[in-house]
């Protein structure tokens, strides 16, 4: 398997909502674990997390709307 180096830089805007499209298997999430290795992930891949949010949208807000963390949604698909 040939691996790429990518040089990718991107600004978040700080106190700020933001997404971070692209197709499925192009390092998204590791770019995550790479530059955010302190930010609170949550997984949508993960069938009963995934659920428990579906359930309870506010859940979202109950739990995080204090933290100061960078908060990231991962796995969301339409």
């Amino acid at each position: 398997m040939d691996i790429k180096n990518r040089i990718l830089t991107i600004n978040l805007p700080p106190n700020k909502s933001a997404f971070l499209w692209g197709p499925r298997k192009v390092g998204k999430t590791y770019w995550i674990k790479l530059h955010l290795p302190e930010a609170i992930v949550i997984d949508f891949l993960k069938t009963d997390v995934f659920a428990e949010y579906i359930s309870r949208p506010a859940l979202l807000r109950e739990r995080y709307a204090e933290t100061k963390e960078l908060v990231v949604i991962d796995e969301v698909s339409p």
